[in-house]
């Protein structure tokens, strides 16, 4: 298959202190990868990195045939990367709707067919459709985080801690959701601590460890 990143050497030094050091990885097209460790271990700092929201620097950084260094985080997502974090990017006084609006700010003219798709794929919203999102269980407001990710149209989506603070069975559902999603062309990193949530859904993976990749394929 054919890389559609390629990581070497990147690194993070935040008030003096190391919190990345030195990451070689990369994710095939039509593959889903995860990073995994430990809270602290530096798997949320390397997502943002790749987003361009932390200032980070690398040997090599490329998404298809283009270099990310030195790109702001607007044209990385104009170029398909769409950045899932795990506190929720919401707009909670926003409606299900309007929430979803906002997620296609680079292409207003698909808006409708954008919302449509959303629904298609998680059905509970769109029987929330009008409801402030911040009225939203958990779960749906996951949903709907990640739902407003892919309003970009992304061929990446890098998806941090998906499993946090939801039950069981909801996490379980909510891997099917990223599953239906890879299913439709898009690639996946995502970061993870439930080692056997992970491994329910990566096709390969990589150990994090106080910033660094200790091992590979510790999953399978």
């Amino acid at each position: 298959m054919t890389n559609l990143l390629e990581v070497e050497g990147l690194e993070l030094k935040i008030n003096l202190h190391w919190v990345l050091k030195n990451l070689d990885f990369h994710v095939e097209k039509e593959e889903i990868v995860a990073i995994v460790g430990e809270n602290g271990s530096g798997k949320t700092m390397t997502l943002r990195s790749l987003a361009g929201l932390e200032e980070s620097s690398a040997k090599r950084l490329v998404f298809g045939d283009r270099d990310l260094q030195g790109m702001p985080p607007h044209e990385r997502t104009r170029e398909g990367l769409s950045y899932c974090p795990s506190e929720m990017s919401i707009f909670p006084k926003m409606t299900v709707k309007e929430n979803l609006e906002m997620g296609k700010y680079l292409y207003p003219e698909e808006t409708s067919r954008g919302v449509h798709v959303a629904y298609q794929l998680f059905p509970v919203l769109e029987g929330r459709n009008d409801q402030q999102a911040a009225k939203l269980s958990g779960g749906e407001r996951h949903m709907l985080a990640l739902a407003k990710s892919l309003m970009v149209n992304p061929e990446l989506l890098l998806l941090d801690e998906f499993s946090l603070g939801l039950a069981r069975k909801i996490a379980l559902e909510f891997s099917d959701k990223v599953r239906e999603i890879y299913r439709t062309g898009v690639s996946v990193l995502f970061v993870e601590q439930n080692l056997g949530m992970a491994a329910k859904l990566a096709h390969r993976d990589y150990y994090m460890v106080e910033g660094q990749i200790e091992e590979k394929n510790v999953l399978s």
